[in-house]
């Protein structure tokens, strides 16, 4: 049978004691420096996201074959694609009177009517003036038919943002930017462009697509000053123009009949997308109790990592596993003449007994 005691040996070198001392500090560090200075630990963290509702507001004037034509919010703001966005046109193309009738294509060029598609109704395989002729909404875009209007002066227009943000599993209340809060909810068209690090003029011509961040940072514990976000933009694509395309149909009347048409409009512009997500924080007892666990689980790393430098590369390591690992005597000889002795023992006082009894 093998028994195992637990031994505490002390050692006077200097060299281990700096080593555990190193280690130890190190621990301390990492836990007190990097865990409950830089990240916090000590803190309820929650992420989450917010809504923003964003209007257009302002007046400026769009210039087009020479001349300038006023425009207001239904014309500055495109089609909605999607909620929490804005589309501001700032080159439009518009072919006007559009109806349905056969005319050339231009592009679909042809020399013979065999370079044509044949696809009744659409097409009849039919080449004229050097393009195939097609059923659609006619006159095509060209040069001589479309009309485009750049818009001037955007650091004229402002957008207006108002947002709201929630933390509910640290128990906050509803924040928004209308509560009263100093926060700011107008910028300029300009100043997100700016903001953006994108050139302004090659934004008006060849549009941008714009990601517009509402960034919350809140110290939710009693007492803290109000959140207030702050608005930071990024572009999404990087030498990418934006453009939408939209018709507005329109009834003509022609004697007794009336005949739809359509106004096709091509636009190229600012794509501006909006979130509102924040990081709420707030001093939590049982992220304290964490972090002291966890300093009181590596603390003993220190002598741990001491102990194995000790045992398996100092020069002396033979002397420091002979003092820490002490083996003892064999006692089984030892055990078994006193079992022997007791059995003789026990023989004697039976062999008493036995003659007393006669």
């Amino acid at each position: 049978m093998e028994y195992v005691s637990q031994k505490t040996v002390t050692i006077l070198e200097r060299r281990l004691g700096l080593m555990h001392l190193f280690f130890f500090v190190l621990i301390m560090g990492y836990m007190v420096g990097v865990r409950l200075i830089l990240e916090k630990g000590y803190l309820a963290v929650e992420l989450s996201h917010g809504f923003v509702s964003a209007t257009l507001e302002g007046n400026t004037y769009s210039m087009g074959g020479g001349q300038s034509y006023a425009v207001d919010m239904p014309e500055l703001i495109g089609p909605q694609l999607e909620s929490n966005a804005l589309f501001v046109p700032t080159t439009v193309a518009t072919t006007r009177g559009q109806r349905q009738d056969n005319c050339t294509d231009p592009a679909q060029p042809c020399n013979a009517d065999a370079d044509c598609m044949r696809l009744p109704p659409l097409a009849y395989g039919l080449c004229e003036d050097g393009r195939c002729m097609q059923l659609g909404w006619c006159p095509r875009e060209n040069f001589d038919v479309t009309q485009v209007t750049v818009l001037q002066n955007l650091r004229d227009l402002n957008v207006i943002l108002a947002a709201d943000m929630h933390f509910p599993r640290l128990g906050s209340d509803r924040m928004s930017t209308e509560d009263g809060r100093k926060a700011r909810t107008s910028w300029s068209l300009s100043s997100l462009i700016r903001r953006a690090g994108v050139p302004y003029a090659t934004a008006v011509s060849e549009g941008l697509v714009l990601s517009c961040v509402l960034e919350w940072a809140c110290d939710l514990n009693p007492g803290a000053a109000p959140c207030v976000p702050r608005l930071r933009v990024f572009p999404l694509a990087q030498n990418a123009s934006f453009n939408a395309q939209w018709a507005t149909y329109h009834q003509v009347r022609d004697g007794p009949e009336t005949e739809q048409h359509r106004d096709l409009h091509n636009a190229t512009g600012l794509r501006l997308l909006f979130t509102s997500r924040g990081t709420g924080h707030r001093v939590d007892l049982y992220a304290c109790v964490l972090q002291l666990v966890m300093i009181l689980a590596l603390v003993p790393i220190a002598g741990t990592i001491a102990d194995t430098i000790m045992t398996n590369v100092f020069a002396e390591r033979r002397h420091y596993q002979e003092y820490k690992n002490e083996m003892t005597p064999d006692f089984s000889d030892v055990r078994a003449k006193v079992e022997q002795l007791e059995q003789q023992t026990q023989a004697s006082q039976q062999k008493m007994l036995d003659y007393g009894e006669d």
